[in-house]
């Protein structure tokens, strides 16, 4: 999945389900500029286990989801499998860069993903 272009959007995975379908719609976006201008999810970190979250789709309804987990992984050791689920509950997960900076991969070592199901 590539990563939006500006550091002020957010991109969904499109081959994955829309928000509320089966399976894991996938979000993402940065953390920063690369310069230290804040991405639009900068405060993604911030989320806890219960705290919601809310998409609105192009026809204005609200879609809800509670946080389930707050997860960490080296930048190459993304459980892909689960993030990009195409089977099960309707789930959204959001990623974002963490970690320090390596300048020679032009990224940071870690990834960290929020992960969070429909509201019942």
């Amino acid at each position: 999945m590539a990563a939006p272009s500006s550091f002020s959007d957010v991109g969904w995975y499109k081959y994955g389900p829309t928000p509320g379908e089966l399976g894991s719609a996938v979000f993402a976006g940065h953390v920063d500029n690369g310069l230290g201008l804040p991405g639009v999810f900068k405060r993604l970190d911030e989320l806890r286990p219960g705290d919601e979250l809310h998409v609105q789709t192009e026809e204005g309804e609200d879609i809800r989801f509670t946080v389930s987990e707050v997860e960490v992984y080296p930048y190459d050791a993304v459980p892909t499998d689960r993030l990009f689920e195409q089977e099960g509950a309707p789930h959204l997960n959001l990623v974002t860069c963490t970690g320090s900076w390596v300048s020679g991969e032009r990224t940071y070592d870690a990834r960290l993903v929020v992960y969070a199901v429909l509201a019942g």
